[in-house]
């Protein structure tokens, strides 16, 4: 039996994260999607929880770098508070710390709600983050193809710069209907396919969830959510073939997951 057949599968534990995290093997975990606490923008449960700041991201991310398998990734999604007239700077604090830890900063993609939303005399909605981390070069990657091609069919070569500034074209090619994605991706504000997921104070986006796990996982394997909240994540994990493991350190959030993998796991038998 390897390691991965030893770990829970299609769990999710009341629990702190961070006394789940450590409960796991070293180098097991091939694939976390989460969205931890944004500063203070939200309270969860009763307001009895150890508050979220600097010393219990350290602790988590420690946790996080040593349980990920080599090869391995973490998409971490993150926003940021307005504090005293200023951005708080917390995700780049983060993103750095993750850095010194080991991962490599694979990728940043930057989340636009589209939202239309404005904050006081700032331009637009704040932007949203998701760190890529990697242990190692990633070893599963699938990049997304949903960018429609302006010249889909067409034949071109295109003109590229080599180091010292001159131009060649490269090969001709006929141009697909759909390129990868960018790395800024948007979405339209939508609602929680059920309504009962919004009983959690800040529900991560369900697309969102379900586009990194689309990207960084394949089916059969094991996808983390530590900040499970009300499930979203690891419903999309279970709804696409994956083993899901969650944590949840908050009782009523726990047992709205609980209620929700329960029905969309007793409607995909029935299905």
């Amino acid at each position: 039996m390897n390691i991965h057949e030893k770990l829970p599968r299609n769990q999710v534990i009341n629990t702190d994260n961070r006394k789940g995290l450590k409960s796991l093997p070293d180098d097991s975990i091939p694939l976390t999607v989460t969205s931890p606490p944004w500063d203070d923008v939200r309270i969860y449960g009763d307001g009895t929880l150890t508050p979220w700041n600097a010393n219990v991201f350290r602790e988590v991310a420690d946790q996080l770098w040593r349980v990920t398998a080599q090869g391995g990734v973490v998409c971490w999604h993150v926003g940021e508070q307005i504090q005293n007239g200023s951005e708080s700077g917390t995700s780049s604090e983060q993103r750095l710390y993750f850095r010194d830890l080991g991962f490599r900063l694979w990728q940043t993609l930057i989340v636009e709600t589209m939202a239309g939303h404005t904050h006081g005399n700032r331009y637009g909605s704040m932007i949203q983050y998701i760190f890529v981390l990697a242990k190692g070069p990633p070893k599963t990657v699938h990049l997304l193809r949903d960018r429609p091609n302006k010249h889909a069919g067409e034949v071109k070569g295109f003109n590229k710069r080599r180091r010292d500034g001159s131009f060649f074209t490269t090969t001709q090619t006929v141009i697909a209907e759909y390129g990868i994605r960018g790395s800024v991706w948007k979405y339209h504000p939508r609602k929680q396919e059920d309504d009962e997921a919004r009983r959690h104070p800040a529900p991560m986006d369900e697309t969102i969830s379900r586009d990194l796990i689309r990207s960084f996982s394949n089916p059969g394997d094991l996808v983390l959510d530590p900040f499970a909240g009300s499930g979203t994540t690891l419903k999309w994990v279970m709804t696409m073939g994956r083993y899901y493991l969650g944590f949840e350190a908050v009782e009523q959030y726990f047992q709205l997951a609980k209620r929700r993998l329960e029905r969309y796991r007793v409607g995909m038998e029935l299905s």
